[in-house]
C-alpha cells in the first residue's frame, strides 16, 4: 500500500477469497483443483455480496437461488463488485430460495444467465474494475455450492477484511507523509526550506504519531485473528481509525502540496482518492460506529446483570 493503496486493495480483495475458500467452505474436489490457481494469482476472483436494496446490510438482499433437478438457479442483482471485469470465478451470497439463510456458490464467468455490466469508473482505485453483475436463470451445479450457512460466512470474510482494508490505510498514509517530507525538504520560500517552519513541523509530527498508533492497532488486530480470538470488535475498531486518519492524512499532505496537492497525476491525490474509497468498502465508517456502539451496548446490559 506505501507504493500503491489501489493495487494493494486489489490483492488483498483477491487472497481474502482464496483464503476464505481454502479455510471454511466444504470444498469439491471440482473447486478444491481451483486452489492452486487461486493462490499464484493465474486464477483471478471477485466478491458478490452487495445489493442496491441492502447496501450496507446484507440481510435485506434479494437474490436469490432454488435447487431443481439440474442444479441451482440463481436470480437477481449485485451491484459494486470489485474486479468484476477481471475475475475468472466469483463468489455469489445469495438467499436460499425463499428463506433467511443464504448459500454461497463459486460462479465461473461466461455461465449462461450471468453477465457482467460496464465498468464503473471512480473518483480513486479504478487500478481494478468495478461493476454490477446480473443473475438471470444462471444455472450452477451442486458441486459449485460451497457454503450453506452464507450470512455468517459472509460476516467472516468482511471480518478479515476489515484487518487487511487498514493495513492498507495505514499504508497509504505513511506514503503521503514520506511524500510530503520530501517535497517540502526539496521547496524553499523566504529563504529556507518549507519543512523548517514549525507550523508544518508540527502539522508532520501529529500525523506521524497518529499514524503510528494506527499501525499498532493493525497489528494488535492481526494477531488476534492469528491466536484464534473473536476479532470483530477490534476489527472496526481497527477499520474505523485507520480509514479516518488515512482520509485525514492524505487531506493535510495534499494541503501541504499546495497546488501540486491536486494535480490528477500526483501520488498524495491518487493517495486521497483511494482514502476515501477505503472508508466505504467492506463497510462503511458509520457501519464500523454501529459495530462498536452495539458491543458497548452489550456490555452495558452485562454490567447491568451483574449488578
Amino acid at each position: 500500500a506505501h507504493g500503491c493503496g489501489g493495487f494493494a486493495f486489489f490483492l488483498q480483495l483477491h487472497n481474502n477469497i482464496t483464503y476464505d475458500i481454502e479455510s471454511y467452505y466444504k470444498l469439491s474436489d471440482e473447486v478444491r483443483g481451483l486452489l492452486p490457481g487461486m493462490a499464484d494469482g493465474r486464477i483471478l476472483t471477485a466478491f458478490a455480496l452487495t445489493e442496491a436494496c441492502g447496501g450496507s446490510d446484507p440481510s435485506m438482499n434479494q437474490s436469490y437461488a432454488e435447487l431443481m433437478h439440474d442444479g441451482y438457479h440463481i436470480f437477481g442483482e449485485k451491484n459494486w463488485i470489485a474486479n468484476a471485469l477481471d475475475a475468472d470465478h466469483f463468489l455469489v451470497i445469495v438467499r436460499n430460495g425463499t428463506a433467511k439463510n443464504m448459500l454461497i456458490f463459486l460462479v465461473d464467468r461466461g455461465t449462461p444467465g450471468f453477465t457482467i455490466g460496464a465498468n464503473r469508473v471512480r473518483v480513486g482505485g479504478n487500478v481494478m474494475s468495478c461493476a454490477d453483475l446480473r443473475f438471470a436463470d444462471c444455472v450452477v451445479p451442486e458441486t459449485r455450492l460451497v457454503s450453506v450457512d452464507g450470512y455468517k460466512a459472509a460476516l467472516r470474510a468482511i471480518d478479515v477484511a476489515r484487518i487487511f482494508v487498514p493495513a492498507i490505510a495505514i499504508g497509504l498514509a505513511q506514503r503521503s507523509i514520506d511524500l510530503a517530507v520530501e517535497y517540502l525538504g526539496g521547496r524553499s520560500t523566504f529563504g529556507k526550506p518549507v519543512i523548517s517552519n514549525q507550523g508544518v513541523q508540527w502539522t508532520l509530527a501529529e500525523l506521524s504519531a497518529q499514524v503510528e498508533a494506527g499501525r499498532w492497532l493493525v497489528y494488535r488486530t492481526a494477531s488476534m485473528m492469528d491466536a484464534g480470538d473473536p476479532v470483530a470488535l477490534q476489527a472496526a475498531q481497527s477499520k474505523l481509525y485507520a480509514t479516518t486518519l488515512a482520509m485525514k492524512v492524505t487531506t493535510e499532505c495534499a494541503q501541504l502540496f499546495g497546488a501540486n496537492g491536486l494535480d490528477r497525476d500526483s501520488a498524495v491525490a491518487r493517495n486521497m482518492a483511494v482514502a476515501k474509497m477505503l472508508q466505504l468498502v467492506d463497510g462503511t465508517s458509520e457501519i464500523q460506529k454501529i459495530v462498536i456502539g452495539r458491543a458497548l451496548e452489550r456490555k452495558a446490559a452485562q454490567s447491568i446483570q451483574r449488578n
